[in-house]
């Protein structure tokens, strides 16, 4: 089988040098997890704003009041979705 890779501890030499002098890297998971949970906002905002995109051009069985009231909230809530992510 093959040889165990260990890392050494090599000091990194990264510009500007004051400013990466003290603390730790960040883990890189939680940047992915961050950007992962900011993707399926986004996602369901799109979601979100499709539907009440479809209920308005397909004829479905509602009074006019009901139509524009669901697309109404589908919008605010994509819209509201899609600013808090």
């Amino acid at each position: 089988m093959g040889r165990a890779v260990t890392r050494t501890n090599r000091t990194r030499t990264r510009w500007p040098s004051w400013i990466y002098a003290e603390g730790q890297d960040p883990d890189y998971r939680f940047s992915l997890a961050n950007e992962r949970t900011f993707l399926a906002w986004i996602r369901t905002s799109l979601a979100l704003l499709a539907a009440a995109i479809a209920i308005d051009v397909v004829d479905l069985d509602l009074s006019e009041y009901g139509r524009r009231t669901l697309v109404c909230t589908f919008i605010t809530l994509g819209l509201v979705s899609a600013v808090l992510a």
